[in-house]
């Protein structure tokens, strides 16, 4: 009756153990999904913003024309048609609708244009109807407002260049998850934590790479960077490796790996077959793509 009751316990205390276990598997992977949408929701809401800004400054310098033009007796409907577009543009942006850079710089270079053909415009007004003195005044008064134009525009071309870099920054790569696993020559795997020398024959360096909303689909060069405890990069030109260009700068890579790009969160191996032994101590994987540091991670060898 006690060995019953004892394995009547035992039996209990395995079933509270497996449902606690799926509990927690299913909580942590609700939130990794949660996590992953907010991101994506954040980029892509952050895209919207600065569009918008780019086409409200633009919109306000095509008010601010129209009124000039006018005023001076030209001819407004080409300006009329150009802002009546730009401000369906921003009605379907705010729909949720991506407007593209190159939508973005034909409304700059128009403004740019009917800048130009307003001082013209100006100059012809003046010119037919002031008398020399007044044509001098004149003179002056359109070399300080061609001034403030082009500072205008200048100021505009400034913010929209700084918010296309951030644009581009946000539509960079990222890897997640890295993952080192030593594979002997006897096909036997071990994660690279904590290893001993011998046991090292290949490298394979696991990630995924994540969804962007930004990120345009296609091959995707991925530059893998080993360093050594010392700091100095691994590299063997007869593997693969080579020179990558980062933040300005030439840098030596390890191994470089074309990766279709599907704008999905995707996950990405990359094997590496090294010659000589490993030495002891801590060893650092960097990850770039497109310029930009895209992910890290390391291993150690005892």
């Amino acid at each position: 009756m006690e060995n019953r009751v004892n394995v009547g316990l035992l039996i209990g205390f395995l079933v509270m153990t497996v449902v606690s276990v799926m509990f927690g598997y299913l909580y942590y992977h609700e939130r990794a999904i949660t996590r992953q949408q907010e991101r994506a929701l954040d980029t892509r809401v952050n895209e919207l913003a600065l569009t918008e800004m780019k086409l409200d400054s633009i919109s306000r310098q095509l008010t601010e024309q129209i009124t000039q033009v006018r005023q001076l007796g030209g001819n407004v409907k080409e300006l009329e048609r150009i802002k009546a577009r730009l401000e369906a543009d921003r009605a379907e942006l705010r729909k949720g609708n991506i407007v593209l850079a190159s939508t973005v710089k034909e409304y700059e270079d128009f403004l740019t244009k009917k800048n130009t053909e307003l001082i013209s415009l100006r100059n012809a007004n003046k010119s037919l109807s002031s008398k020399n003195q007044e044509l001098d005044s004149t003179n002056i008064m359109l070399q300080q407002e061609r001034q403030l134009l082009d500072d205008s525009l200048a100021q505009v071309l400034s913010k929209t260049q700084d918010l296309e870099a951030k644009v581009s920054l946000a539509a960079t790569l990222k890897a997640r998850n890295l993952k080192v696993v030593a594979v002997s020559t006897k096909g036997k795997e071990r994660e690279a934590a904590d290893l001993r020398a011998r046991q090292v024959d290949d490298l394979r360096v696991e990630f995924e790479l994540e969804a962007n909303p930004l990120a345009e689909p296609g091959t995707k060069r991925i530059y893998m960077k080993i360093l050594d405890p010392r700091g100095a990069t691994l590299s063997d030109a007869s593997l693969g490796s080579g020179v990558l260009s980062y933040h300005g700068r030439s840098e030596l890579f390890t191994l470089s790996k074309d990766v279709a790009y599907t704008n999905s969160t995707q996950k990405v191996n990359i094997i590496y077959n090294r010659t000589q032994p490993y030495q002891k101590g801590t060893y650092s994987v960097e990850l770039f793509a497109e310029g930009q540091k895209i992910g890290e991670g390391g291993f150690s060898i005892r």
